[in-house]
C-alpha cells in the first residue's frame, strides 16, 4: 500500500523536476522534494526505479569527499548489487 498523499490532496506538494543526470552506464533524475524540515534532493534511477532523498548536511559531506572516496563508495555500492 502506497502511504505518500495523492495528486489530489490539496496539501500535497509535488516533487520539483531540476535535471536528469546520465552516462555510459547509469541514468538518474534529480527531483526538488518538500519536506516539514524543508527541501530534500530526491535521486532517482532510471534503470532500478530506487530512489533516495539527500538533505543538505548529507550534500556537503559528500563535498568533502576526495574523489578516491567517492570510487570507493560507488564500488561498494556496485558490488553490493552484483549477485555472488
Amino acid at each position: 500500500m502506497n502511504s505518500s498523499p495523492s495528486s489530489s490532496d490539496p496539501g500535497h506538494r509535488a516533487d520539483t523536476p531540476l535535471c536528469r543526470v546520465s552516462g555510459e552506464s547509469a541514468s538518474v533524475a534529480v527531483l526538488l522534494h518538500p519536506t516539514g524540515n524543508g527541501r530534500r534532493l530526491r535521486l532517482v534511477s532510471e534503470r532500478t526505479g530506487l530512489s533516495t532523498l539527500l538533505d543538505a548536511t548529507v550534500l556537503e559531506a559528500l563535498c568533502a569527499l576526495t574523489p578516491s572516496a567517492a570510487t570507493a563508495l560507488v564500488r561498494a555500492a556496485v558490488q553490493r548489487e552484483t549477485p555472488a
